[in-house]
């Protein structure tokens, strides 16, 4: 009951984001905008930042990645390195197409979104399970992506390293390592590199390099074919 009032002050939500932030700040690196919101099970792993109005539950932001204004996140990990453009949120639950004489829930659903329902037990399924059981993560973004704003991702989709997507997607399908995606829904449009070289990214994986490392070749990274000339075995 004590808890109930406290949170329905209008100021004690506030309090705890201010607490959560700055003990964030005093473990990792991160960026927080204007009026952005970090849920309990948010993590992050250092030099971060997460644009103004930008929501994060129950989500996983890898090192060096960023997210930019407008953004919600829920049940997502993100990889290392990432640029995330504003307006770029995961779409939660679906609606059956077919067959089904409705799309109402309450005629596929005991959730009662609108305060009732028609059936007594679960007729479809509504969202897909996580990616992994052992972790909550129902959409995956990998290391090194670069996604446009306003772009929308279903859940259960994986997002491989190194992709891009553009600009106003709607990404309901996996998308493949350094795979350029885009429209609405997204088609691949061509790869970003051959294909042994993107074999080379792929098992070479820079990202999990240190920083010290990274810093030291920052410089081999503007060409694909002098870094793999460097460091190919």
């Amino acid at each position: 009951m004590i808890k109930r009032l406290l949170l329905s002050l209008p100021f004690v939500p506030g309090i705890a984001q201010w607490w959560l932030k700055t003990r964030l700040k005093g473990q990792v690196q991160v960026i927080f905008g204007q009026k952005s919101f970090i849920g309990k099970s948010a993590s992050f792993e250092g030099n971060n930042a997460l644009g103004a109005n930008s929501s994060f539950h129950s989500s996983h932001l890898g090192y060096g990645s960023y997210i930019g204004a407008g953004c919600a996140f829920t049940n997502t990990h993100i990889g290392k390195y990432c640029s995330i453009g504003n307006d770029v949120t995961g779409v939660f639950g679906k609606h059956p197409a077919e067959k089904f004489v409705s799309t109402h829930p309450a005629f596929f659903s005991t959730r009662k979104q609108a305060g009732f329902t028609y059936v007594k037990e679960q007729q479809y399924t509504e969202f897909e399970p996580p990616l992994d059981p052992n972790t909550p993560y129902s959409i995956k973004i990998g290391n090194d992506v670069w996604i446009g704003n306003h772009v929308r991702i279903m859940d259960g989709v994986t997002i491989g390293d190194g992709a891009i997507i553009a600009t106003n997607t709607l990404v309901r399908k996996d998308v493949e390592p350094y795979s350029i995606v885009g429209g609405s829904p997204g088609k691949h449009l061509k790869y970003r590199f051959e294909q042994d070289q993107r074999e080379f990214l792929i098992g070479f994986k820079w990202w999990n390099k240190d920083p010290e490392w990274i810093a030291a070749n920052a410089d081999r990274f503007r060409d694909i074919s002098s870094f793999i000339g460097t460091f190919e075995k």
